[in-house]
């Protein structure tokens, strides 16, 4: 099944915020956020690829939550606009 273009475009959104996140603290050294980071987006390109509710339903329920979590209070202002806006394109059954 291919990944619906409105999710497809938000999930792109956030694999490029994440890529700049990833450059930002390597530069700094800081390799233990990175690894948060990368964390966070690396099954989002099997998500674009071979789109299921189920997947997209794996990143909303245990990603997403378990990065805000190791984030730490860190700045996700950016995320969360992102994911308002996937939050709106969820199935029904995935929210």
């Amino acid at each position: 099944m291919n990944c619906p273009p409105d999710v497809a475009r938000v999930l792109l959104d956030v694999l490029r915020l994440a890529a700049l996140e990833i450059r930002a603290r390597g530069w700094q050294g800081d390799a233990a956020g990175c690894a948060v980071a990368a964390d966070h987006i690396h099954n989002l390109p099997t998500l674009l690829g071979e789109f299921s509710d189920d997947l997209l339903r794996f990143y909303w329920d245990v990603e997403r939550p378990e990065f805000v979590r190791r984030s730490k209070g860190a700045d996700l202002s950016e995320y969360k606009s992102l994911w308002a806006e996937l939050a709106e394109l969820l199935p029904t059954r995935a929210r």
